[in-house]
């Protein structure tokens, strides 16, 4: 019986070595332990198939595809690969995160990495300095580095652009080279291909930009249309929404929301906007409800300095000029206070106020030929708008008409006054003499009497 049992064990030993199989079989409940006389090391229970590991677990540094890496079905799950060139120092974790090819070149090359979530940095080659976490993030980043991606999709189909982040599902998904963008929002600069240094903070802002660069968009759909333009800056929810120009600012609520093509324009205020939205190198201070522009000043400082201006001659606007213009008291009943802007004085302010209207005036500066006085703002033929300050000159000069001509009568007053003085004398004298010939003619009728 003893050699019986030694024979069975041999045969047992040498079915095992020829078929490299080995099976345990575990009963109802039943656990399978490695352990020493003290502790228990790992842990198969068959209640649940859990694996219990009371140690770390060490892997080797992750060269190539068959060492130190945790498959998740065949699929790459966590490993951190280098290249045996390269410094290394990365980390992906989710499934097809990093790859088994990055690397080569500079020392620095494919290195200090970090991919959380499926396919991140699945495409990396040379790139270094990367961040990318959730689905599809930084996929197709080649060589592309310090790049911050957060959120699903986020730079997916950058490849070569750097210094770029990315916070929010899908901001720049269609990046593909850009340099140096700041992205915080769903679907922030998500149609961007090149545009760069763009710093953009909210939902849909500067969606469809594609090439503009040098902007700043701050507030949710600000800038959204915004293609090619430049060296704008919005601030404000739905600030320039559809602007296409460049080097325009706006500050406030639906700032320069009517703006298009317009440039240089500057908007501060809730619901600012320019005389039309193709219009170019205007301030826009506040909505038509603002009724006082405060500052600590009452004039505004413009260039004046004679260096800058040729062809100075005397003004030829003056008290004629001044004399055509109508002064006119009236009330407000603006169009857009109305449905389909049809004003019927129902909404009229109560209080009258003064003011020119804009087409007499116009009329005035063709009647002289002066269109080049400005006066009459006519960007939108839809809302014709006044600018007073410009007829400060012609005052000026209409006041030193006057004048000059207050000065002429004053002369002339002083020369018949001193006329008048002569005349004077001259009567006074003309009295005297009467007075003489009176007395004289008094004493012959007296002597006349006596003889």
């Amino acid at each position: 019986m003893k050699y019986f049992k030694i024979l069975i064990l041999l045969l047992v030993v040498q079915a095992i070595v020829f078929s490299q199989n080995i099976t345990n079989t575990l009963g109802t409940t039943g656990q399978f332990k490695i352990k020493d006389a003290v502790n228990t090391y790992f842990t198969l229970s068959q209640s649940n198939g859990y694996i219990e590991y009371a140690k770390s677990l060490k892997l080797q540094e992750t060269t190539d595809l068959n060492t130190g890496v945790v498959y998740k079905g065949t699929s790459r799950f966590i490993h951190n690969y280098k290249n045996a060139s390269n410094m290394g120092n990365n980390t992906f974790v989710g499934i097809n995160s990093g790859n088994f090819t990055l690397g080569g070149g500079s020392f620095t090359n494919g290195s200090m990495n970090t991919g959380l979530g499926a396919n991140t940095l699945s495409a990396l080659t040379t790139g270094s300095w990367n961040t990318a976490i959730g689905y599809n993030s930084l996929v197709a980043n080649t060589s592309g580095n310090y790049n911050t991606a957060l959120g699903h999709f986020t730079l997916s189909l950058n490849t070569t652009g750097s210094f770029n982040i990315a916070i929010g599902g899908q901001s720049m998904y269609n990046s593909t080279s850009a340099v140096g963008n700041v992205a915080v929002g769903y679907y922030t600069l998500l149609n961007n291909i090149t545009g760069g240094s763009n710093v953009v903070i909210g939902s849909n802002a500067m969606e469809n930009n594609t090439s503009g660069s040098d902007n700043t968009a701050v507030g949710r759909n600000s800038l959204r249309d915004n293609e090619t333009g430049f060296r704008n800056t919005a601030v404000g929810y739905s600030a320039l929404i559809l602007s296409l120009g460049a080097y325009n600012t706006a500050i406030g609520y639906d700032a320069g929301s009517i703006v298009t093509t317009g440039t240089n324009l500057t908007l501060i205020g809730n619901n600012a906007e320019p005389s039309s939205g193709t219009t170019q190198n205007q301030v826009t201070l506040g909505n038509n409800s603002v009724t006082s522009l405060r500052c600590n000043v009452q004039t505004i400082t413009s260039l004046s300095d004679v260096r800058d201006k040729k062809n100075i001659n005397e003004l030829s606007l003056g008290l004629n000029f001044i004399m055509h213009l109508k002064p006119r008291q009236f009330n407000w009943d603006r169009r857009e206070w109305y449905d389909n802007s049809a004003s019927d004085g129902t909404k009229m302010e109560i209080s009258p106020t003064a003011g020119f209207i804009a087409q007499e005036l116009d009329s005035v500066q063709n009647e002289f030929n002066a269109e080049w006085l400005k006066l009459v703002l006519k960007d939108n033929p839809d809302k014709w708008e006044a600018t007073y300050g410009n007829l400060l000159p012609v005052v000026v000069k209409a006041v030193q008409e006057l004048k000059s001509e207050n000065d002429r009568l004053k002369e002339e007053n002083s020369v018949l006054a001193q006329e008048i003085e002569k005349l004077k004398n001259i009567e006074e004298r003309i009295a005297k003499l009467e007075n003489k010939l009176n007395k004289t003619e008094s004493t012959k009728e007296i002597k006349n009497a006596g003889k």
